[in-house]
C-alpha cells in the first residue's frame, strides 16, 4: 500500500530527473526508499544533509537539558551565551522560538557571494558581526523573525553546558537515546562527498548547476548541520513527538506553536506557526503537521509528523535531490492524504 501511494506522489510531484528520499513510519509499519519521476520505487535511500531540520534536534537537546535542570527556558542569557549588549535581554524559549529579535543573514549578499565563491565559512565571531546580531530588530518577545544566528548561540549554549562538541552533544542527548546510529554531523568539504545531493543551481550562480562536494561547506550552515538517511530523520522526529525522549510537559511546551506568517506561493501550509524549534500548520482542518523543512545546495528535506487526522502516529520525511523546498513538503504532505487512516 505505502509503495503504491509513493509511486503515485512520485509521478505527480517529481520533476524531470529528480529523485526523492522517502521514509515513512505509519503504527506499526515502516517504509524507506528513493522514489522517481517515472514512478519507481525503489528500496535503497543514502544520506542527505537535513539542513534547518537540525533546529529540531537541537531544540530537543535543549529541553532534555532544562529537564535535567541544568538550562532554564525563560532565564535572560548571560553575556558568554548572548555577548555585548543582547546579554541579559534575551532568553533561552526566545532563541528557540526565534522571537529573541536577531538578525540573520539570507538577506544579506555578501553572504550568498561568498558561499558560491566557494570560499571558507565565516567564524561565529563574523556571522555575529557581519550580520549586525548585536542590535536587535525589536524587543525580545514582541515580534517573529526566523534567525539561523539565534540556532547558532543555541549551539554554543548547549556544547558549554555538557563541555562536549556539536556532534557528540547531539549525540548523548538525541540521536543514541533514539537509538538511531546512521546519522552525523558533517564538518568538512570532504564529508560531503559521501552524501546524496543533486547537483545545485544555486552554486551555479546563473550558470550550469555544481556538485555540491566541489563547492559548498558544511560550515556555511552557522548553527552547526546533521546529515542522515531519511529513515532516521522519521525515526528521530517520530521519537520526540511520540513521547520517547522528552516528558509531556516539556513536549507540550515544544509543539504549543503561535501562527507567525500568512500562507506562502508554493508551499502547502495554511497557516504557518512556530513552537520551539518545530514549524507547524495551525489551520483548523488542516494537514496537522508538525516539524520542519530545510533549504540548502542540492537538496531540501522536508519532515513532518501528523496529528490530528490519522488515528496512527504518522511521521514522514521527504529529501528531494533539488532545490524546491515547497516540492518536499508538498510530496509529505500528499503523502499523508494518500496513505490509509489505519
Amino acid at each position: 500500500m505505502m509503495e503504491a501511494a509513493l509511486a503515485e506522489i512520485s509521478s505527480r510531484f517529481v520533476t524531470d530527473e529528480g529523485r526523492a528520499g522517502v521514509a515513512i513510519i505509519h503504527g506499526a509499519d515502516r517504509w524507506s526508499g528513493t522514489v522517481g519521476r517515472d514512478g519507481a520505487v525503489l528500496g535503497e535511500s543514502g544520506r542527505y544533509l537535513l539542513y534547518s531540520f537540525t533546529k529540531t534536534l537541537m531544540a530537543a537537546a535543549a529541553l532534555r537539558l532544562v529537564d535535567r535542570g541544568r538550562l532554564d527556558l525563560d532565564h535572560p542569557l548571560d553575556e558568554a551565551a548572548a555577548p555585548g549588549p543582547v546579554g541579559g535581554r534575551i532568553t533561552l524559549r526566545q532563541l528557540l522560538h526565534h522571537d529573541a529579535g536577531l538578525a540573520d543573514y539570507g538577506g544579506i549578499p555578501a553572504y550568498h557571494a561568498a558561499v558560491r565563491a566557494g570560499q571558507e565559512p565565516w567564524t561565529d565571531d563574523e556571522f555575529w558581526d557581519r550580520t549586525g546580531a548585536g542590535r536587535l530588530q525589536f524587543e525580545p518577545g514582541r515580534g517573529w523573525a526566523y534567525s539561523n544566528i539565534g540556532y547558532m548561540l543555541v549551539r554554543r549554549i548547549l556544547c558549554r553546558e555538557t563541555g562536549a562538541g556539536f556532534a557528540d552533544t547531539l549525540a548523548d542527548l538525541v540521536l543514541d537515546p533514539l537509538g538511531v546510529a546512521d546519522a552525523f554531523v558533517p564538518v568538512t568539504r570532504a564529508d560531503l562527498e559521501m552524501l546524496e545531493s543533486g547537483p545545485s543551481r544555486y552554486l551555479g550562480n546563473g550558470g550550469p548547476p555544481v556538485p555540491v562536494a566541489a563547492r559548498y561547506h558544511p560550515g556555511w550552515v552557522s548553527h552547526g548541520v546533521v546529515a542522515a538517511t531519511p529513515d532516521a530523520a522519521a525515526t528521530l522526529l517520530h521519537g520526540i513527538m511520540t513521547g520517547a525522549l522528552l516528558p509531556p510537559s516539556l513536549l507540550a511546551q515544544m509543539t504549543a506553536a503561535r501562527r507567525v506568517a500568512d500562507p506562502m506561493p508554493g508551499r502547502p501550509w495554511i497557516e504557518p506557526g512556530y513552537g520551539l524549534g518545530l514549524m507547524a500548520d495551525m489551520a483548523p482542518g488542516g494537514s496537522g503537521a508538525a516539524g520542519h523543512t530545510g533549504g540548502g545546495p542540492g537538496c531540501s528535506p522536508a519532515v513532518f509528523h501528523f496529528r490530528g487526522k490519522k488515528r496512527q502516529p504518522l511521521t514522514i520525511c521527504v529529501v528531494t535531490n533539488g532545490e524546491d523546498v515547497g516540492q518536499a513538503e508538498t510530496m509529505a504532505v500528499a503523502a499523508s492524504i494518500r496513505l490509509p487512516q489505519d
